[in-house]
């Protein structure tokens, strides 16, 4: 029997389950989605009960072509920031906040007024994109509903209670929840004060923190016999997706660097001790007591999606005409930028009232002039995010990326040009892959994925160079009118 090792990730709009064996190496894999709401402008919203069905959904999937019974362990991974407020009969009692929701503006300005604390206690600085100011906002605004929680937990760990019953998370995922003091490797009784949570009642209200990589619990017997999956399956905390697939990428050491695109773009350096700069993110790292700071955008394949959408159905032959299109057009779009602030953004601006816009618009501009200024205005927010977190010089002559939004060929090549650096592309390697990785415990791994070099056009590299200079100072016109 061929022992197997599962990864859940919970994704922004949908779960993907991975199945690797004990080398490594990918073996299946299976989705499935969950709507997200939107009752104002600016407000993201899910069902933590339609993430344990949607989960539901693709394990039976995934167990219709797989053996239950070779199922050994399974790791969990999610997004970051994301709350989940239960009651006493742990019952979910609202929507979810998402990561990206911006209706904690007022709240995170009254936050700022401890700036100077929080950033100490938690090595992070306070937007709209973190759990504190996301659950002051319920307290504020919904304090009847407020009073009836009992149990905080987040996303992968809501999960991981319908899997085992139990209350554990992992330091990465209690760090973003910006209730933690990386100081102490403890809940803050300081921040949790804010929500009104007194110090005898954090460990009833919070989950226990436990490494990444350990045990957190059995499979639960009822759990078991519904999927016919063994009772003797551990479940592993699993930690946040940008760590996840951080690992899988082979990063392993400080000074290693992966730029992730997925829904949101990021740019992950690992290093001994956390980097102090209050515009990056910054977390433990899953192995080797290390830490890894990420420049992160709001917007990277989300906004590649939306302007396929504008045109066609996202399917796969509209993302390809997409591309076709793009590249009959020179680099430069002539002279046409597109700004990706389509939800705010994150990395360097920090300013969730900014919004996207084309540039340079004229009458000899077409669509397919639209669609490369979008690629190359995810590219140029990738580098502008990557500035804050590597100095000239330090970036590697080869970099990694990872995500979805490496299956795109126009986008790599458009990007590795912008940066003038090779990249080595790991399309197969994802959250989901990564958090399996973590089940082989310490085994030391060869990549297991397909890799694609992408070497810079020397062409578009020059002109690119000038090209970023603008996109520079556009971000700038419109950051100081939003400001």
């Amino acid at each position: 029997m061929n022992d197997l090792f599962l990864g859940i990730d919970l994704g922004t709009g949908s779960c993907k389950l991975t199945l690797i064996d004990a080398a490594g190496r990918f073996r299946d894999s299976e989705s499935a989605s969950y709507p997200t709401y939107s009752p104002q402008p600016g407000w993201m919203e899910q069902n933590p009960e339609d993430w344990i069905s949607a989960v539901s959904l693709a394990l039976r999937g995934l167990l219709c072509r797989v053996n239950p019974a070779c199922i050994k362990s399974i790791s969990l991974t999610s997004a970051a920031h994301i709350g989940v407020l239960m009651d006493r009969d742990c019952r979910v009692i609202r929507n979810a906040l998402l990561w990206n929701d911006q209706r904690s503006v007022a709240q995170v300005q009254k936050l700022r007024s401890m700036a100077d604390r929080i950033y100490a206690l938690t090595g992070n600085s306070v937007s709209t994109s973190w759990t504190l100011p996301h659950f002051l906002w319920v307290r504020e605004t919904e304090p009847e509903l407020w009073k009836t929680v009992r149990h905080i937990c987040f996303s992968k760990d809501s999960i991981l209670h319908w899997l085992t019953g139990k209350w554990v998370t992992d330091p990465a995922t209690a760090v973003a929840s910006l209730l933690f003091d990386i100081n102490l490797m403890s809940w803050s009784a300081e921040l949790c004060s804010v929500l009104g949570i007194p110090p005898d009642s954090m460990c009833g209200m919070l989950p226990c923190v436990r490494a990444a990589d350990t045990c957190a619990g059995s499979i639960l017997p009822q759990i078991a016999a519904e999927f016919g999956l063994s009772a003797a399956v551990s479940v592993l905390t699993g930690t946040l997706d940008s760590a996840t697939e951080t690992y899988g990428a082979g990063a392993s050491k400080p000074g290693d660097v992966v730029i992730r695109i997925g829904t949101a773009g990021g740019i992950h350096k690992l290093s001994a001790v956390p980097i102090e700069n209050r515009k990056l993110l910054t977390y433990p790292f899953p192995k080797g007591n290390i830490w890894y700071s990420q420049a992160g955008t709001n917007a990277a394949g989300a906004a590649v999606g939306w302007a396929v959408g504008l045109v066609s159905e996202k399917s796969g032959p509209a993302f390809d005409n997409f591309d076709k299109a793009a590249g009959s057009v020179p680099p430069g779009s002539e002279n046409l930028f597109f700004l990706p602030f389509l939800s705010g953004e994150r990395t360097p601006y920090w300013n969730p009232d900014l919004r996207g816009t084309f540039l340079g618009l004229s009458f000899h501009h077409t669509k397919a002039h639209m669609a490369r200024a979008v690629l190359e205005g995810v590219a140029y927010s990738l580098t502008d995010a990557l500035q804050t977190i590597i100095s000239d010089g330090e970036l590697p002559e080869t970099v990694t990326v990872v995500g979805g939004g490496t299956k795109d060929g126009l986008l790599m090549k458009i990007l590795s040009s912008i940066l003038n650096r090779r990249l080595s592309v790991l399309p197969d390697v994802d959250s989901a892959y990564g958090t399996a990785l973590l089940c082989l415990g310490d085994v030391p791994l060869q990549c297991q994925s397909h890799t694609t070099v992408i070497e810079p056009d020397q062409e578009w590299s020059c002109f690119y160079r000038n090209g970023f200079t603008k996109y520079k100072k556009n971000c700038m016109l419109i950051a100081n009118v939003y400001s």
